[in-house]
């Protein structure tokens, strides 16, 4: 009789310890759950402000001219000069370039676009490039980029 009480305790016990280990696992799995989902939300909530910035600046290319250059050559029947985009925004916001590029080498330009409305892009170098054929990458401050094809 007396083994048969102390097995009831001992298997009392290990059931009372089971469930002690059952619930504080759930425990860490339930708060590492949460933790996920916050940072998911986090995550999401970033890459939707991203597209949001991004989709406020739309910008088209109405066309690419040159301004003719002292001492620059014809190029296939064109005058070479500094490259000048004419550019249209439709976004909601200012589009103003900190950096631009043509064909991947980094020059200098100037002018920024207001939203519903065609501004001038100019390139203050190089001095002789011809309208056509140019891949031009405008990055605002931000780091939303426009690329262009001329």
């Amino acid at each position: 009789m007396k083994f048969q009480k102390r097995r009831a305790v001992s298997e009392l016990l290990a059931t009372m310890t089971m469930i002690g280990v059952t619930l504080s696992l759930g425990g860490y799995v339930t708060v590492a759950a949460i933790n996920q989902l916050g940072l998911a939300q986090g995550s999401a909530s970033a890459a939707a402000m991203v597209q949001q910035q991004s989709s406020e600046k739309l910008v088209s290319l109405v066309y690419a001219t040159v301004a003719p250059g002292g001492g620059c050559p014809t190029y296939d029947g064109s005058s070479e000069g500094t490259l000048v985009l004419e550019l249209y925004d439709f976004g909601t916001v200012a589009f103003d370039p900190a950096e631009a590029f043509i064909n991947g080498t980094l020059y200098a330009g100037t002018g920024a676009i207001l939203p519903g409305s065609i501004g001038a892009f100019a390139f203050s170098s190089p001095s002789c490039v011809h309208a056509s054929g140019q891949t031009v990458v405008l990055v605002d401050p931000y780091g939303v980029e426009v690329q262009l094809g001329t």
